[in-house]
């Protein structure tokens, strides 16, 4: 800062690099003289003062004045901190209010494609809903903030212009201020990490829901589905008993097929011989309720039974694998 001016009895305060008009309440107004009776002593007496004391005077009034103009400096350091930091907060709003709508977006389009899993789709439509709810509930406490720290930044102007008229209450209202304002900073800063959880509890419903999707197109290609269903199957309780009558009559013929729907199950029909015969249906669907793999008939006459060719068989372990 630049060193002042000495002035005389009618000479205007002289501005520093960061203060304005407004800032110096004697800079603002040229007209404004500056008091006789701090300059020397009663007034009465200033032309047979020391010329000494008077230089004196003037120079410590100096110095008080640079004094004051460094405290201004630093009052709108703070101020201009805070406005910054008020920027940021909106950049971040901002950024929220964007994953919002994208999150509202994937919701829309989830419940579209997943009208036929009604019990599924609830759950998760409540779970978003619980997080739009979770992250309404954080836009507000945000713009509770913004609102705090633009009554911080008046009360910090008000403080200032407090300062220019008594410099000692402006300290001490100063330095409470930054207080004040470092407890809202660390308590943005809580507010942004529960915001990146939030996030990433978002990136993991998408990781689902892509698997989910990933499962449904291959699904959508018979032979997968054929796959998956003989898995189920291989997997389940009655392959020991196919295993079992195996045992007593031999290797079966194993027939594979798809069954009726928009999400057929595969339907497993095992012969032996012209002995008897069973039929199983495992539905390979993430979102069939329990069995998803039950015997649909059985019986010792294959007069009834639409018998086709073999296209599985009976592999090691006991297992059913497609081809022969």
């Amino acid at each position: 800062m630049e060193e002042p001016e000495r002035r005389g009895v009618n000479a205007t305060r002289p501005n520093g690099p960061d203060s304005s008009p407004e800032d110096d309440p004697i800079a603002g107004d040229p007209t404004r003289e500056v008091p006789t009776e701090d300059i020397g002593g009663n007034g009465s007496g200033a032309e047979d003062a020391d010329p000494d004391g008077l230089q004196r005077q003037l120079e410590a009034k100096d110095r008080h004045i640079k004094e004051l103009y460094d405290e201004l400096a630093a009052a709108r350091l703070a101020a201009d901190e805070a406005v910054a930091r008020a920027e940021a907060d909106e950049l971040r709003v901002e950024d929220l209010e964007e994953e919002r709508e994208r999150l509202k977006e994937r919701l829309c389009a989830f419940e579209e494609e997943e009208r036929t899993r009604r019990r599924r789709r609830e759950g998760q439509d409540r779970r978003a809903a619980r997080l739009e709810r979770e992250i309404e509930r954080r836009e507000t406490e945000i713009g509770r903030l913004r609102g705090m720290l633009e009554e911080k930044e008046g009360e910090l102007e008000a403080q200032g212009r407090e300062a220019r008229e008594e410099v000692s209450r402006k300290e001490a209202a100063l330095e409470e201020a930054l207080r004040r304002v470092e407890g809202l900073e660390r308590d943005l800063e809580e507010r942004e990490d529960e915001a990146a959880g939030l996030r990433d509890t978002v990136d993991e419903l998408r990781a689902e829901l892509d698997l989910e999707r990933e499962h449904r197109r291959r699904m959508t290609e018979p032979a997968n589905r054929l796959r998956v269903g003989i898995e189920l199957f291989n997997d389940s309780e009655h392959l020991q008993a196919v295993d079992s009558v195996s045992k007593s009559l031999g290797q079966p013929g194993v027939h594979v097929a798809l069954g009726d729907g928009d999400e057929p199950p595969v339907i497993l029909t095992f012969t032996w011989r012209d002995i008897t015969w069973r039929t199983y249906a495992a539905n390979p669907g993430l979102a069939v309720e329990e069995p998803r793999v039950y015997q649909m008939g059985a019986g010792e006459d294959l007069s009834g039974v639409e018998r086709e060719d073999s296209n599985a068989h009976i592999g090691p372990g006991g297992r059913v694998l497609l081809g022969l």
